[in-house]
């Protein structure tokens, strides 16, 4: 059954669910303590099914609550997305994936049900203590299964999950659950200090500056609501004034600190070496290795590596440079993940599924609450250097916090034909 934006009743629009939530919340904890064990003893095959078993809860929750569709521009956009990596799989089998094919399709689907259920913002309801809970858990556990690798100075902490990259992502959608019109000043700062350890432990430079991006975007948007700053052409160049600032600082009296050092020098790296990696020219890593380290390598090695991505787009015929070459076509093609989640959908999903991609998170961008915009402006940064959509764990949450957070338009119930 479908059901048009003007048909929707005002008990789904009016009264959002909050009840709603409780088997995607019962599943979304069973699904993160199956994953906790399967990645424990490195059975990744029991992550299949407690995704099929959170799926599955979200289907019951669905059927039971309207058992229709709500046709939306957002709904419209994610059935386009879904569709389109359908065809490309038509069109050519070859280069897709198709487990990750079908890992695509459950996450647009996740986001149909849950937004057509009409559920509450799910950082309102009493059932996000259970998400809350489940990702501090999962933090943790990773003290306790300390999974570390040390490189130079520098120490990362991966623990239960593939690598620190994926640990720092997940930790982020803890942001996704701070209510920033109820919660007291001590929770969300709680919230955020827990984050900002978990992001130092990992070591992840991409994560701390799409963090340290989106906190500035926070407190700009802040200044902007609050008119402090009536002129507002002062912000540019005070911002940069203190960007500089921090930079010398950052440069002169924080070089100790192994995390601000790595950085700092991946920075340098890239801006030194840029114009080769741009270029095409194969770097030389050994001789590089030889000057710094492994790790301060991956900004540049990125960079290196997504002008191979551009060239795979180059070399497409018309079908695949619109509609893309499949989902984890990248991966077969490059035999390694794009490390740039933009590049990744040009690949896979052409321009088409690029500009779909765009259109669909500029809609949930106005839709949402503006106090909840850096969140998605954190996730925005991070995908430029990594591999975010193929995580199921976060995008499950993501999809969650993105399908609930919209506002909720009054609307009149259908008159019935006299």
């Amino acid at each position: 059954m479908i059901i048009r934006e003007s048909n929707i009743s005002t008990a789904v629009t009016q009264q959002p669910a909050v009840l709603g939530w409780r088997l995607p919340a019962a599943g979304f904890f069973v699904y993160s303590v199956i994953a906790i064990g399967a990645l424990i003893v490195d059975a990744r095959g029991f992550l299949v099914i407690g995704g099929a078993l959170l799926f599955m809860c979200v289907c019951i929750e669905w059927c039971r609550n309207i058992m229709a569709v709500r046709v939306d521009k957002s709904v419209l956009l994610v059935f386009c997305i879904m569709f389109l990596s359908i065809f490309t799989t038509l069109y050519d089998p070859t280069n897709t994936i198709f487990h990750f094919l079908l890992k695509h399709i459950v996450i647009c689907i996740l986001y149909i049900f849950i937004f057509s259920m009409g559920l509450a913002p799910i950082y309102s309801t009493p059932f996000r203590t259970v998400f809350i809970f489940v990702l501090l858990f999962m933090g943790l556990v990773s003290f306790f299964v300390p999974n570390v690798s040390e490189t130079d100075d520098v120490m990362r902490m991966s623990g239960i999950f593939v690598n620190a990259n994926m640990f720092s992502l997940s930790m982020m959608t803890l942001l996704f659950l701070i209510d920033e019109e109820k919660d007291s000043r001590a929770r969300k700062f709680s919230i955020h200090a827990i984050l900002v350890l978990f992001l130092l432990l990992s070591g992840t430079s991409g994560a701390i500056l799409a963090y340290a991006g989106a906190m500035a975007f926070k407190y700009l948007l802040l200044m902007k609501s609050t008119r402090r700053y009536r002129n507002k052409w002062v912000l540019l160049p005070v911002g940069i004034a203190l960007l500089l600032l921090g930079c010398l600082l950052t440069t002169r009296l924080l070089m100790d600190v192994p995390i601000v050092k790595r950085i700092v020098t991946q920075l340098y790296m890239v801006w030194h070496e840029l114009p080769l990696a741009a270029s095409g020219y194969e770097l030389d890593y050994g001789y590089l290795n030889k000057i710094y380290s492994t790790n301060d390598c991956s900004g540049i090695w990125r960079i290196s590596h997504w002008r191979t991505c551009v060239d795979v787009v180059a070399d497409a015929n018309i079908v695949q440079l619109l509609c893309g070459r499949g989902i984890a076509s990248s991966t077969l093609l490059l035999y390694n993940e794009p490390h740039n989640d933009y590049l990744r959908v040009l690949i896979e999903q052409g321009i088409i599924g690029l500009t779909l991609y765009m259109a669909f998170f500029l809609t949930m961008f106005r839709r949402i609450d503006s106090r909840h915009w850096y969140c998605i402006v954190m996730i925005a940064l991070y995908c430029f250097s990594e591999n975010n959509l193929e995580n199921l764990l976060f995008m499950s949450l993501f999809v969650f916090f993105l399908a609930s957070a919209q506002k909720k338009t009054t609307m009149q119930p259908a008159t019935a034909p006299r």
